[in-house]
């Protein structure tokens, strides 16, 4: 199990730059912060691919626990994306203040919730386009459900591409990058949750 030493490894680091193991100069701050967010990073990866292959095989696992979607989820997914977030020079329009009471609760899988929009702002940052912009927001709730929203500025989805974005191993341009599994895998998540 690579995600169990992943945790742990990134455990320890965030103990390390909470001073638990003694004081340290700022570069070694900064590199131990730099690692953190590496080992953040590689934890999703691995979260990606076992939800890919458990999609793939139909064997996904759901078991829900009732989290805040802001804080479960999008802030540490963009936490781990910012180092590619900020070496791309994207703007990231968060208009999740919006939502008066503050808190958006859902009742979901926090791996495979983390791992629908992982996959929906990777895509964004990829293909994003100029200027290097991503919004995000939610609608206020509406009879017990709040749509969730990101968009970007890239040149989007071919016409002819609309109606099969979300099969396994298609992809919406020429240009895309990757397999073609992300939106099947994203698809098959939400409606499991």
């Amino acid at each position: 199990d690579i995600r169990g030493p992943l945790v742990a490894i990134t455990a320890t680091l965030k103990l390390l730059l909470r001073g638990s193991y003694g004081n340290m100069d700022e570069s070694v701050r900064n590199t131990i912060h730099d690692l953190q967010m590496r080992a953040i990073r590689l934890a999703g990866i691995v979260e990606d691919y076992l939800g890919k292959a458990q999609s793939l095989e139909g064997t996904l696992q759901v078991k829900r626990e009732m989290l805040d979607l802001r804080q479960d989820i999008i802030d540490p997914v963009l936490d781990e994306l910012a180092n590619e977030i900020q070496k791309q020079g994207i703007l990231i329009d968060n208009r999740l203040g919006a939502i008066p009471a503050g808190v958006i609760p859902v009742n979901a899988n926090k791996m495979w919730l983390k791992t629908v929009f992982r996959n929906l702002f990777t895509n964004a940052i990829k293909y994003g386009g100029q200027p290097p912009r991503v919004e995000l927001g939610a609608d206020p709730p509406a009879e017990g459900q709040v749509r969730f929203w990101v968009r970007d500025h890239g040149p989007g989805v071919r016409p002819e591409q609309v109606a099969h974005i979300f099969e396994p191993f298609q992809q919406g341009s020429p240009r895309r990058q990757g397999h073609g599994v992300g939106l099947s895998i994203v698809q098959r998540i939400v409606e499991r949750l």
